[in-house]
């Protein structure tokens, strides 16, 4: 037996009560009625649960039946919230296909989702992550022209996935406190930020994290999800007040996650409030040319122009060279060595070379 079955056998309305105790005292409906000054009718829609006890009623069957009105109103009260938690139970059962549709071992391990196999429960948990009221509203705003959501996900492969991530990154933005956003300001750390890359300490992430929300922007890690190809993306969220980078952790190196950070950076310091990008889904077109500016801005932001054509100079690259650049340039050797290796392709079999580049993994306790 479900629990849907379950509480439904169990369910039992106020005027059970009504008709138990009116046996009891061996009265009958009819002359109930009377007392209560009601017709026939009338109360034995109230015995049968299609009508409510309204505090009127209470009172009149507390001076007919000696039972105090508070007993009448907490019952017809505990019955309502049995009759909401059918109902909600019931609606969510209709849900379990458009649960199937979601990452839901990953959301589970990441707590986004109940460990349970119970499909209402998970379907609960996910009307909540996602504050809609039915599968109906997240097709409306993920999968079409919504105010939420300003993206429609519908022509993605994997809508369900994509919608999971971009969420998450929403929910992480909620836990950081942000400043006022302030051009000027995040144009002025433009060297501390390169400088946190530079040095790359144990705490790199919470660096970069901290000063750009001391500029108004809210930057957060999002551990990759399967089926969700995303690399970065930036958006104003809380009625544009707030620019969001979300980052992944997708098949990054050092030198990517910069180039990313740094081609997000630029969305929100050259680019509307309006603008919605998402870096890696083929099916959702991006403006050519606003990604363009954001590939130059990174590219500047990893090596200046005359650091590139110093680099350019030199015949022989290897470890000592790079390290040595890395000092001069105050940038890190795994950046630079991601740069030489652009440009020279046999060079990414370079064990030497190789073994200045650093991976990049988001732990699921950023979350």
């Amino acid at each position: 037996m479900t629990d849907l079955q379950l509480k439904k056998s169990l369910l039992s309305c106020p005027g059970d009560t009504i008709q138990e105790h009116i046996d009891h005292i061996e009265m009958s409906q009819a002359e109930l009625a009377e007392r209560l000054g009601r017709s026939v009718p009338k109360l034995n829609e109230l015995i049968k649960g299609k009508a409510p006890i309204t505090k009127e009623t209470a009172t009149k069957l507390e001076y007919v039946l000696g039972v105090p009105a508070s007993f009448w109103l907490n019952l017809e009260r505990s019955y309502q919230d049995e009759l909401l938690e059918i109902e909600q139970l019931e609606e969510l059962e209709q849900c379990k296909e458009w649960v199937s549709s979601f990452p839901l071992p990953k959301m589970k391990s990441l707590g986004l989702l109940p460990n349970t196999q119970k499909k209402t429960e998970l379907a609960d948990a996910l009307l909540k992550f996602f504050r809609v009221a039915s599968p109906t509203q997240w097709s409306d705003i993920y999968n079409g022209c919504s105010l939420a959501f300003k993206i429609e996900l519908k022509h993605t492969t994997e809508p369900q996935a994509i919608s999971v991530w971009l969420r998450l990154g929403e929910l992480q933005a909620d836990k950081i406190e942000v400043s006022t956003f302030n051009k000027k300001s995040l144009r002025s750390c433009l060297e501390q930020i390169q400088d946190i890359a530079y040095k790359h300490t144990e705490t790199w992430l919470e660096e970069l994290q901290t000063l750009c929300a001391s500029c108004g922007v809210a930057l957060v890690y999002t551990p990759c999800i399967a089926k969700a190809p995303i690399y970065g993306a930036t958006r104003w969220i809380k009625n544009n007040s707030i620019p969001l980078i979300q980052l992944t952790d997708r098949q990054k190196d050092y030198n990517a996650f910069w180039f990313t950070f740094f081609h997000e950076l630029a969305h929100i310091l050259y680019h509307g409030k309006k603008d919605i990008f998402i870096d890696g889904i083929e099916s959702i077109k991006p403006d050519k040319e606003k990604e363009a500016d954001a590939d130059a801005f990174a590219a500047r932001m990893l090596l200046s122009d005359k650091e590139r054509n110093e680099l350019s100079t030199y015949h022989k690259i290897n470890k000592e060279l790079i390290v040595e650049l890395s000092k001069k340039f105050k940038k890190h050797p795994g950046i630079i060595v991601a740069q030489v290796q652009r440009q020279h392709n046999h060079l990414y079999k370079n064990i030497q070379l190789n073994s200045l580049k650093i991976k990049v993994k988001f732990s699921e306790s950023q979350v």
